[in-house]
C-alpha cells in the first residue's frame, strides 16, 4: 500500500506539472498570438497608409501630366486687351505679318522661315488682310460720289458712314480710333485711291 501511495503521489505531481506546463504553453501561445495580432494590425495600418499615399501620388502625377499636356496645347501667343473687330481679325493680322515677311524674301531654308511657315500652315491662314486690301482698293478706286452701290459696299466692308459737312466720316466697325473722311464731291481724281491707301495702312 505504501508504494502505491507513493506512486499515486508521483503520478499526481507529474499530472500537476504537465497541467501547469500546458497552461503555461497556452498562455505563451496566446501571448504570441496577441503580439502577432498587434503586429499584423500595425502592418495592415501601414499598408493602408502607403496605399493612400500611393493613390495620392497617382492623382498628383495624373494632374501634372494633364498640366503638361495643356502646356503643349497652349497658344504661342496670349491674347492682349484688344478684341477682334470682326471674327478672326487679330489672328489673321499676326499671320499676315508672318506671310508678308516670308514673301519679302526671308532666307530659305532658315529657322525663321521654317517657324513662320509652320505657324501659317497650322493656323489655317486665309489671307483675309490681303483680300480686304484688294477689296477696299476696288471699292474706292474710281470714287467720285457716295452712290448707293458704293455706300452698300463700304458698309458691308465694316464702315459706319455719317455725314460731316462736305465730307462723309467713315468709322471702321464703329471704333472711333479708326476713322477717316472722304469728300462728298472730290476734286482730286486720285482721292479714292488715296483714301484706300490710308485705310490699308491704318486699319
Amino acid at each position: 500500500m505504501g508504494w502505491r501511495l507513493v506512486l499515486n503521489a508521483i503520478s499526481r505531481d507529474r499530472l500537476e506539472s504537465q497541467r501547469e506546463e500546458r497552461e503555461l504553453a497556452e498562455t505563451e501561445k496566446e501571448q504570441v498570438y496577441s503580439e502577432f495580432d498587434d503586429e499584423l494590425k500595425t502592418l495592415q495600418e501601414r499598408i493602408n497608409s502607403l496605399t493612400q499615399e500611393n493613390e495620392a501620388l497617382r492623382a498628383e502625377n495624373a494632374g501634372l501630366h494633364s498640366k503638361f499636356g495643356e502646356m503643349d496645347k497652349r497658344p504661342v501667343l496670349a491674347m492682349g486687351d484688344e478684341g477682334d473687330l470682326y471674327p478672326g481679325e487679330i489672328k489673321e493680322l499676326v499671320l499676315s505679318v508672318l506671310a508678308d515677311d516670308l514673301d519679302r524674301g526671308v532666307t530659305k531654308p532658315s529657322r525663321r522661315s521654317e517657324v513662320f511657315s509652320d505657324l501659317i500652315e497650322k493656323n489655317d491662314y486665309n489671307g483675309v488682310y490681303r483680300k480686304k486690301k484688294a477689296e477696299i482698293q476696288i471699292i474706292l478706286k474710281n470714287y467720285t460720289i457716295m452712290d448707293a452701290k458704293t455706300r452698300k459696299a463700304l458698309q458691308e466692308f465694316g464702315f459706319r458712314i455719317e455725314e460731316d459737312g462736305k465730307h462723309y466720316r467713315l468709322t471702321f466697325f464703329g471704333d472711333d480710333r479708326y476713322n477717316t473722311t472722304v469728300a462728298k464731291t472730290p476734286s482730286d481724281a486720285r482721292a479714292g485711291k488715296n483714301i484706300a491707301h490710308y485705310i490699308v495702312r491704318e486699319f
